[in-house]
């Protein structure tokens, strides 16, 4: 798909860390980083935001952001890292759809 094809679709690429100490990237056009920027401040007044975005192959999905004030809940959030060995196996992690669920009830 040519770029002028792709000029109203939000491309944005989502980076996790690897590890601990480790980057993460975003990456995306101006309407991706737009739809990501709107989804933060849909969060920040209503607790959920969701960004339907696009990576560079095209693929849609949807990004959820969710405010979460509560100490206790973000300590037993799973850890975001995609290199690690039972990440988010322990038995009182909590995963980030769970957040999302709740938040939507």
């Amino acid at each position: 798909m040519s770029s002028s094809g792709t000029d109203h679709l939000g491309i944005c690429n989502i980076y996790a860390q690897d590890s601990w100490h480790m980057e993460s990237f975003i990456i995306g056009n101006k309407e991706g980083l737009l739809e990501l920027k709107n989804a933060i401040d849909e969060a920040l007044n209503s607790k959920i935001g969701e960004a339907e975005l696009f990576p560079s192959d095209f693929e849609g999905y949807t990004t959820y952001v969710a405010l979460v004030e509560d100490e206790e809940k973000f300590a037993k959030l799973c850890m975001p890292y995609t290199n690690e060995q039972g990440v988010g196996k322990e038995e009182y992690s909590i995963h980030p759809i769970d957040v999302i669920k709740e938040l939507k009830k």
